[in-house]
């Protein structure tokens, strides 16, 4: 179903999440294989960002609208043609 490389990146996002990836050797290797340092990065950091916006919005008791669905401001915009 997936491929090595994005196995690869569904386990370093795993192993970042987890906060495990310093002793994830195995993870960290296949990221080397399929993946440049820039890539790397990348994928490290979208990962660290994206589990704090959900750390700040699980603390606030926010609620995640559904995929697909459109949050109330953006209904009441288009609405008004804005």
């Amino acid at each position: 179903m997936f491929s090595d490389r994005e196995k690869a990146a569904i386990g370093w996002a795993e192993v970042v999440t987890h906060n495990t990836a310093k002793t994830e050797e195995e993870a960290f290797q296949a990221m080397r294989k399929h993946f440049d340092d820039r890539d790397l990065v990348t994928l490290t950091v979208f990962c660290g960002l994206w589990n704090c916006s959900n750390r700040i919005a699980e603390a606030l008791h926010l609620t995640v609208e559904p995929p697909g669905a459109r949050i109330e401001f953006q209904e009441d915009n288009l609405a008004e043609g804005g």
